[in-house]
């Protein structure tokens, strides 16, 4: 029942999508035909790239490229009059040329996604289930309930852990003297290990009790909820729901179905969505505050700054939403004060008006890159040298592209609040200015992508969970690409690590017991 809703759901997003975007097109002041293959293009690849014969790398990939060039243009047009906050405020009502590079981009999804699923599907959909438990599958399914409530006592320490120390937050660095090693340690653990053996836990239900029980998934999200509300990251549901779609999709092969429960389930996350979402908001608005109002009261500090606007951006930044958009909604002055007093309103505001719609990455940094005239292989090359930086300082996409007036980091003491504003793969890999580059470029990233999917399938027993979650951290991390891209090697050797620890809980038997 629930994949029948899932494709009426398409099909009505799909014609919604289309009547907003002929509504939108009395907004954009450039080539109207243009407009219109640019949202049709786009539309047409959300579309197809996200039946039942997609991989779960193009689902979340092609969604992530939506909500950034179609979602995010769209509704700037309507809402903001064609301005895209992120990178400087553009204003972006005649770009008929960054739209038709859209539409390629668009058609190599489209183009790639047929080729997986027509021709490397075929010789890859290789079904190679082992029957036998491993050592880890008996152990757990012997002391179940005492693992599930170790597993949920161990995540909220290292979430309590994470949020107090400040290892990991997502806006602010903490100059700690922890370990490097516990540093990196609990990154891990937040974002990939917990996850991965939530994944192990799924699976091995599925497969050895052939049921779905509540009070598992009910741990699993908790996981996910700990681990990103940890973090102030508001993430949760995307990470949610990569692990309760295929969750789903292999509960449709057990003899009892799970509708209802699927509906608790979507109930369970929504509500976590929420939770999640306003205790971040309001958490950063309170930490940004208590930041700000030190950094300002500092006499030492005051007296030693010369540019006046400087302290003029920092009374007035609120992490999100530009002064002028407040004053747009409607609200008086001393309403405006309260927003950035008190951060509660603000979050709320940040939530439905701003947020939504501004935080995807796609269209806006493509736009600032067409019009620079630094771009080329040159450029691409000297990003690629770019280092972490541990303190305030702006990133060089920042610098290079004329983002340092409208980016605002405050450093006080050992505290940091800093967000980099990030170009994505798309635009990163136009740095180099050569469309043929990027066109080529992506192709291959897509169908490698692909290849890995195939090839987690066939080594994590099929264990689609797990699968689909790395597909999803993946696609994450292509969107938002371009800081210090030389590190990416943490993150390979993250997943890398991931897939080991995986394959070692599911196979620890049959590599070793069986030998003896």
């Amino acid at each position: 029942m629930i994949f029948k809703i899932y494709k009426t759901l398409r099909i009505i997003f799909f014609i919604l999508f289309l009547v907003i975007s002929v509504y939108s097109l009395k907004f954009y002041e450039g080539s109207i035909f243009v407009f219109g293959i640019y949202c049709l293009s786009f539309i047409v690849m959300l579309y197809y790239l996200t039946d039942n014969k997609s991989s779960y790398f193009e689902v979340f990939f092609s969604s992530y490229l939506f909500l950034g060039f179609w979602f995010k243009y769209v509704f700037s047009l309507i809402l903001y009059d064609g301005k895209i906050y992120d990178s400087g405020q553009i204003k972006s009502t005649d770009i008929d040329e960054v739209l038709i590079i859209g539409i390629f981009i668009a058609i190599i999804c489209l183009i790639s996604s047929f080729i997986n699923k027509n021709l490397i599907s075929e010789y890859l959909n290789k079904k190679n289930e082992r029957k036998e438990k491993s050592f880890f599958e008996n152990f757990y399914l012997n002391n179940r309930i005492l693992i599930l409530l170790f597993f949920l006592l161990f995540i909220s320490i290292v979430g309590f852990l994470n949020y107090q120390l400040g290892i990991h937050l997502r806006g602010f660095l903490y100059q700690t003297e922890i370990s490097p090693i516990i540093k990196n340690l609990t990154k891990w653990l937040l974002l990939f290990g917990l996850t991965t053996f939530s994944c192990f836990l799924i699976h091995v239900e599925i497969k050895n009790l052939k049921k779905i029980n509540i009070f598992s998934i009910l741990i699993v999200l908790l996981e996910v909820f700990i681990s990103y509300t940890s973090m102030l990251s508001r993430s949760f549901i995307i990470n949610a729901v990569s692990l309760i779609l295929p969750t789903y999709q292999q509960s449709v092969k057990l003899i009892k179905k799970y509708d209802n429960k699927f509906f608790v389930i979507f109930l369970i996350i929504l509500f976590f969505t929420i939770t999640s979402l306003y205790g971040v908001n309001h958490i950063r608005a309170i930490k940004l505050n208590t930041l700000k109002s030190a950094w300002l009261t500092d006499n030492s500090q005051k007296h030693s700054i010369k540019d006046k606007l400087q302290v003029k951006k920092i009374k007035e930044y609120n992490f999100e939403i530009p002064k002028t958009e407040l004053k747009s909604n409607n609200l008086k002055n001393e309403d405006i004060n309260n927003v950035k007093t008190h951060g509660v309103e603000a979050s709320a505001s940040q939530i439905m008006n701003f947020i939504i719609i501004n935080r995807w990455i796609g269209i806006d940094s493509l736009i600032l890159i067409y019009n620079s005239e630094k771009k080329g292989f040159d450029l691409f090359f000297r990003s690629l040298n770019e280092k972490k930086k541990v303190n305030s300082d702006i990133t060089f996409y920042e610098n290079e592209f004329g983002l340092s007036n409208v980016k605002l980091n405050i450093e006080y003491g050992k505290t940091i609040s800093k967000g980099n504003t990030l170009p994505g793969i798309i635009t990163f890999l136009y740095y180099s200015g050569n469309l043929l580059f990027l066109f080529i470029s992506l192709f291959v990233i897509i169908i490698l992508c692909n290849y890995f999917e195939k090839f987690l399938k066939n080594i994590t027993n099929n264990n689609l969970i797990f699968v689909c979650f790395i597909s999803n951290m993946i696609a994450t991390r292509l969107i938002h690409f371009g800081y210090a891209p030389k590190d990416t090697y943490l993150f390979i050797t993250s997943v890398l690590l991931s897939v080991f620890f995986m394959v070692f809980l599911l196979r620890f038997k049959s590599l070793f017991l069986n030998k003896r």
